[in-house]
């Protein structure tokens, strides 16, 4: 609401939440608001998509309600746009910004500056990333590796490009529909402009599905975010393989990631073949299930040697080694455990590992008081050259 700018409209898309919020908005912008609000509470999915037909701007930002644009972000979009000749995507690092009380190892909260791939490291300056490398990262994706930022507050997306197949199919799909759609975008967009600056503040809050990962109650947050229905049928279009996959048991945050690309390899399948790496996919859940069980005994070893039933010859003798890796972790009292099973999960090499640079901004109560206090030292942050 405070990015003065004229050029600009705000659509919100309201998933019939307690109180009518419209007059209230109103009333703290003059920037014309679109407010949208059903009957009945839909997934997030197809909030994200009605929002997004309600759009009529040449850019869209896709944000949370505990989320924030910094200081001066349409000025400095509509510049790097300019530049770079209206490109189909602009993709941006971002600051966190935990809200007190949250997480539990950071109750007080925090905001940082999170570098979260390498494309962020090539140049100091906007730049237009090369083709070959852009379809390589989301290849990569498919695979079930993170190398690149995968929430859609990263993005600034051309209207032309999310709408160019017409409102069928939709833009985004899947259960987790930021997930489907950066992989498509490096998969399809003609030209994307990285932005090595953090440019939106992603908030962490209670109403966060962040939230419920950081607190061990990611199931509860999977009902209340990404409860909509799939196919399995329709997904695996014959092919037991991606069958078994979907059935595989393990966490729902890597079988939404595995949905999400199936779903990208249905939605481009007339113009790329694509693959998705079920194995690894296996390998990863394999790994959860062992480390719950052995590890953080959250989850029974009967249970676990249950599902190991069902494992091929070589995914049963992936299972054992885990669980004799966790089960003489517990006999040797002297090494330091959490690095050790830090260190064993970072083979898989699933995330590109993270430069985080936390701010000392004071006290704060929400996501406003990090958006004032980088009003203030706007001059004084140097990101780039920060010993992240």
């Amino acid at each position: 609401m405070a990015q003065n700018e004229r050029n600009l409209e705000i659509i919100i898309s309201d998933n019939e939440s307690s109180e009518n919020y419209v007059e209230y908005v109103r009333t703290i912008t003059s920037v014309p608001v679109r407010y949208i609000r059903g009957d009945s509470p839909i997934s997030v999915t197809d909030n994200w998509n009605r929002a997004l037909k309600a759009a009529t701007g040449d850019y869209i930002v896709m944000l949370g309600d505990d989320d924030a644009l910094t200081p001066g972000f349409i000025q400095r979009m509509s510049d790097i746009i300019e530049a770079h000749s209206h490109p189909d995507v602009v993709y941006c690092m971002a600051y966190h910004y935990a809200y007190p009380d949250v997480l539990p190892n950071e109750a007080a909260g925090y905001l940082c500056t999170v570098n979260n791939s390498s494309l962020f490291d090539d140049s100091r300056a906007p730049y237009v990333l090369n083709d070959q490398r852009a379809r390589q990262l989301g290849q990569q994706a498919l695979r079930f590796r993170h190398l690149i930022s995968f929430n859609a507050q990263h993005y600034v997306w051309r209207r032309e490009f999310v709408q160019r197949d017409g409102s069928e199919p939709a833009f985004f799909q899947s259960p987790y529909p930021d997930f489907f759609a950066s992989f498509v975008t490096f998969l399809t967009a003609k030209k994307i402009v990285v932005t090595p600056t953090a440019e939106v503040i992603i908030g962490i809050s209670k109403r966060s599905f962040g939230f419920f990962h950081a607190n061990d109650r990611e199931e509860e947050g999977f009902r209340e975010f990404f409860g909509e229905s799939v196919s399995e049928a329709s997904l695996a279009a014959g092919d037991d393989e991606i069958i078994r996959a979907l059935r595989h048991p393990g966490t729902g945050h890597y079988r939404n990631w595995l949905i999400a690309a199936l779903f990208v390899k249905q939605h481009l399948a007339d113009s790329i073949d694509l693959r998705v790496d079920l194995r690894r996919y296996r390998r990863i859940q394999i790994f959860e299930l062992a480390q719950s069980s052995a590890y953080n005994k959250t989850l029974s070893r009967q249970f676990f040697r249950q599902k190991m039933a069902d494992f091929d010859p070589r995914d049963l003798q992936y299972a054992e080694r885990l669980l004799w890796t966790f089960a003489m972790l517990d006999r040797v009292k002297t090494l330091p455990r959490p690095m050790v099973v830090y260190g064993i999960r970072e083979l898989l090499n699933i995330h590109h590992p993270p430069k985080i640079f936390h701010h000392n901004i004071g006290n704060h109560a929400n996501i406003a008081d990090a958006f004032r206090w980088l009003e203030k030292n706007a001059d004084s942050i140097l990101q780039r050259n920060a010993p992240l």
